[in-house]
């Protein structure tokens, strides 16, 4: 039974660096709780487990004896004093709605606190020695304002792929409050004498070897098959030779692009020479117009993508938010004529975007057409921009059939397609998802059968510079409507 012990902390560790590699700031203090959570795993290990076995032993000099019992005593000093910060600290940075100077403030007095605590005990007490009941129900008060916080986070939460991570990390108070019961509450006094231990307890806490490596397994498993605090780990990818996977996306892509803008090109020459038989040559001469721009979009694609075979590679500029969406839906436009479909712009920030024109307008003209194949009955497309302080969005959201849940989590999986159509070959979202990837941001979406979806692009805030600071966050919402664009009466 002794050996979990060694497991209980050898896994938070693990998972604590990790998730500390993969850091945001959000999540850091969620990978610190981790890292903290398995101190007092070591030092019981090293107490009933390891030194029982190698002390004494020849081969260990009392220097290294000496060391390894004072990073115990270390080790249950961070568990008592600072674990409850740590928790504390990761609820609050999760809440990224809440005012920065309103975090920074909390995290001072937390951290102020949590200080006082460690000093008291090192004053007045053993540094061996704890008596739990001095600083039980001050911890107790990081605990339950750290849950407040942690749920906080996911109740205000209005994206929903957001939520449904946020609804994962909740999984991080119940550990807390087991473990603040366990250890907290049902310890009266611990000594940690020379490689001996000293405990009164209730003996709960011989349940932790049960809720620890059960909690660990339950986030490998969220990992694996979700994805977990922005890491998503896709074993049997990593079975696939690299560079055949990279050739083939390139190429694809291209086959891709170039299906779309070719369906484009055949309908509007058709549109072209019916005007022309009607006499109307003025209509004529701009469809063509249409045309020329088409093609000067496809040449970009094709020379962007280096010998058919490289990854996407960025060529950036800064663009007017209202430009760029203007010229994707006067694009667009021809693919809605003579269908019952409306499709407009809402301006909710205005500015300049620090992007890839090309492949951004790409982007959203493939979002455009997934929302068309979604509507055989007509409907309506919005384009959205939004700002808030953490990013800069462009929605575009639609009242078609939705996505079943059983397919959004392989949606942006290359090759995955639910259209039975040997034209389609799956690419688009895949190919959407890599664009925000290299821009730094994220592709989410939101969908209910039979009401619609929503794509989200996400780009880091700084990117984005509005063109009023001081309205950054109630920018007033400008709706530019194409419908009778695109559906002339």
């Amino acid at each position: 039974m002794k050996i979990f012990y060694i497991l209980m902390f050898l896994s938070l560790w693990s998972l604590g660096l990790v998730f500390l590699f993969h850091r945001r700031r959000s999540q850091l203090w969620i990978a610190l709780t981790l890292l903290l959570g398995g101190a007092a795993s070591y030092a019981f290990a090293m107490h009933l487990t390891i030194m029982p076995v190698v002390q004494g032993a020849e081969w260990l000099p009392e220097t290294v004896s000496r060391w390894l019992y004072f990073s115990t005593v270390v080790a249950m000093n961070i568990h008592f004093y600072l674990l409850p910060f740590t928790f504390f600290m990761g609820g609050i940075w999760l809440n990224e709605s809440m005012r920065l100077r309103l975090k920074q403030g909390l995290s001072i007095i937390g951290f102020v606190g949590a200080l006082a605590l460690l000093l008291a005990h090192l004053r007045f007490e053993p540094w061996n020695t704890f008596e739990v009941e001095r600083f039980r129900y001050w911890d107790g008060i990081y605990v339950v304002l750290g849950c407040y916080f942690y749920y906080r986070a996911y109740g205000r939460e209005k994206d929903v792929q957001l939520r449904r991570v946020r609804r994962r990390i909740l999984l991080f108070p119940v550990i807390m409050i087991w473990a603040y019961t366990s250890d907290y509450l049902g310890f009266e006094s611990l000594k940690l004498g020379w490689w001996s231990l000293e405990l009164e307890s209730n003996g709960m806490w011989h349940g932790n070897v049960i809720v620890i490596l059960g909690a660990v397994s339950l986030i490998l498993f969220y990992t694996v098959r979700y994805g977990f605090l922005g890491i998503k780990l896709r074993i049997e990818r990593e079975r696939l030779d690299y560079s055949i996977r990279t050739l083939t996306m390139g190429v694809s892509i291209l086959n891709h692009t170039i299906k779309n803008e070719i369906q484009k090109i055949d309908y509007l020459a058709e549109k072209c020479g019916v005007l022309l038989q009607s006499g109307q040559t003025g209509k004529a001469v701009h469809t063509i117009e249409q045309v020329h721009g088409l093609t000067r979009h496809l040449l970009h694609m094709v020379n962007r993508i280096k010998d058919k075979a490289e990854d996407i590679v960025l060529d950036e500029g800064e663009y007017e938010v209202v430009s760029l969406m203007d010229s994707v839906i006067q694009s667009a436009a021809t693919l809605v004529e003579n269908r019952p479909v409306s499709l407009s712009a809402e301006y909710g920030a205005e500015g300049r975007l620090v992007c890839d024109a090309v492949h951004l307008s790409e982007t959203l003209s493939n979002l455009i057409r997934n929302a068309l194949d979604a509507m055989p009955s007509g409907g309506t497309i919005t384009l959205r921009s939004t700002a808030s302080r953490r990013d800069f969005r462009i929605e575009v959201s639609d009242t078609g059939n939705g996505i079943p849940q059983e397919y959004m989590s392989k949606i942006f999986e290359p090759f995955f397609t639910t259209k039975k159509n040997a034209l389609n070959y799956g690419l688009g979202l895949s190919y959407c998802s890599s664009v925000l990837s290299k821009h730094g941001g994220k592709l989410t979406v939101s969908s209910e059968p039979g009401k619609g979806t929503t794509f989200i692009l996400h780009f880091p805030a700084i990117r984005y510079r509005p063109s009023n600071p001081s309205r950054r966050l109630k920018a007033t919402s400008k709706l530019r409507a194409w419908a009778d664009r695109a559906n002339p009466s």
